[in-house]
C-alpha cells in the first residue's frame, strides 16, 4: 500500500510539478530558472487562483496578444506585442467592464488616436500621437460631457 501512495505521488508530480515552470522576466526577456528563453504562452495568476495575464512569448520576447485580468476575474486590458514592443490597438476596462481607455502603437510608441471614457461611458479625453509625439487638437471634457479645454500640438 505504501509503495502505492509513492507511486501515486510521483505520477502527480511529474504531471503537475515538473511541467509548471517559473518564467522570469530579466533585461526585459522572458526566461526560464534554468536561464533559457522561453517560448510559449505564459499564464500568471492571483493567489486567490484567478487568472492575473496571459501573454504569448516567443524566444523570450513578448509577441502577439496580452490580456490582464482584476483578481475578481474581468478583463483589465488587453493589447498586442511584437517583437517586444507594444503594437496595434490597446484597450482597457475598468473593474466594472465598463471601456476606459483605447490607445495606439507602432512598434512601441503611441501612434494614432487615444481615447479615455470615465465609468460612466463620458468621453473625458481625445489625444493624437505620430510615432511618440504629441500631435493635433487635443480635447478634454468634463463629468457632465462638456468640453473644457482644447491644446493644439500641431506644427506651426
Amino acid at each position: 500500500m505504501k509503495k502505492h501512495i509513492s507511486l501515486l505521488i510521483l505520477s502527480f508530480l511529474v504531471a503537475y510539478g515538473v511541467s509548471a515552470q517559473s518564467i522570469v522576466l530579466i533585461n526585459g526577456l522572458y526566461t526560464t530558472e534554468k536561464g533559457d528563453l522561453y517560448s510559449g504562452t505564459y499564464t500568471s495568476v492571483f493567489e486567490n487562483g484567478n487568472k492575473k495575464s496571459t501573454i504569448n512569448i516567443t524566444d523570450g520576447k513578448a509577441n502577439g496578444t496580452i490580456t490582464s485580468y482584476y483578481e475578481n476575474g474581468n478583463i483589465m486590458e488587453i493589447g498586442a506585442f511584437v517583437n517586444n514592443e507594444k503594437n496595434g490597438e490597446w484597450s482597457r476596462w475598468d473593474e466594472l467592464g465598463h471601456k476606459i481607455a483605447e490607445a495606439y502603437f507602432v512598434s512601441g510608441k503611441k501612434n494614432g488616436l487615444w481615447l479615455i471614457w470615465d465609468g460612466f461611458g463620458i468621453k473625458r479625453y481625445e489625444m493624437t500621437y505620430a510615432m511618440g509625439e504629441k500631435t493635433g487638437i487635443w480635447f478634454m471634457w468634463d463629468e457632465t460631457g462638456k468640453l473644457t479645454s482644447e491644446k493644439n500640438y500641431s506644427p506651426l
